[in-house]
């Protein structure tokens, strides 16, 4: 199944041709193992960039606060990777930093009356296969601890397959002593977002960021839905947008 942004997006034809070619020639790139680990900057086009600032630029509001990351619909995990890529760089003495993924890793099931599924938001779709994908972002995530600063003290990320609404309260149950200082949401259907974001608001911090990606887009309307009719008004935050990444919109909490 093709990925939302071979779709959907605001590029004309002949930047999404120059982003193919792009592509086309990262994969042949004549330079050994080693230069190509060190060289991604060469293929990483403007969009994506600004994605990664955009990140890095929340990110960064909440190294004088503790509490956790969670990432809750985290898909291939690229944003908890970059949030403990971004704690080694601002905060490498921080090592209760934790950060907690959260999928199903087997895509979308079901969706409500207040859910606007199409051909690309679907059952299945974001699927990338369960707990085969789930143990491989966990080795991941934990590569990237050891291979930064204070690598010795690694393993302190989770990745929790299963659906938010039931293990994010299992998570808190579990771990009463936990709480949040940023949580990246991503699931793009109205009844889990709106319960993981009742649950991860009791636990956040004061000062403390939720970060929505689909705030504002028509195309994906869960995230606007359940900000409009639930949390205008009920609950004490102030409402930003990255200039980077305008898609990206958080919550400070007051």
């Amino acid at each position: 199944m093709s990925h939302e942004s071979t779709t959907i997006s605001y590029s004309p034809s002949t930047s999404i041709d120059a982003r193919q070619k792009i592509f086309e020639l990262q994969k042949t790139y004549p330079a050994t193992p080693e230069e190509k680990e060190r060289s991604p900057g060469l293929f990483l086009r403007g969009s994506l960039l600004a994605r990664i600032l955009a990140i890095r630029d929340i990110y960064v509001q909440i190294v004088d606060i503790p509490g956790s990351v969670f990432d809750i619909g985290t898909w291939r995990g690229q944003t908890a990777v970059l949030c403990e890529n971004l704690r080694a760089i601002y905060e490498p003495l921080h090592l209760n930093r934790r950060i907690a993924c959260f999928d199903t890793f087997e895509g979308y099931v079901g969706f409500s009356d207040k859910d606007t599924p199409s051909d690309l938001h679907r059952d299945g779709t974001y699927g990338v296969g369960g707990e085969e994908y789930a143990a491989y972002l966990a080795e991941l995530l934990k590569l990237h601890e050891q291979s930064n600063a204070m690598g010795n003290n690694f393993g302190k990320h989770k990745v929790i397959k299963g659906d938010c609404c039931e293990t994010i309260p299992q998570y808190f149950s579990e771990n009463p002593h936990e709480f949040v200082a940023l949580a990246f949401f991503d699931v793009n259907s109205y009844q889990p977002s709106l319960e993981a974001f009742e649950a991860v608001w009791q636990r956040m911090v004061p000062g403390g960021i939720t970060a929505f990606w689909q705030l504002t887009r028509n195309v994906i309307p869960a995230e606007g839905r359940v900000y409009a009719e639930n949390i205008i008004g009920r609950y004490g935050h102030s409402l930003h947008r990255c200039p980077t990444y305008p898609g990206l919109c958080y919550l400070k909490k007051i």
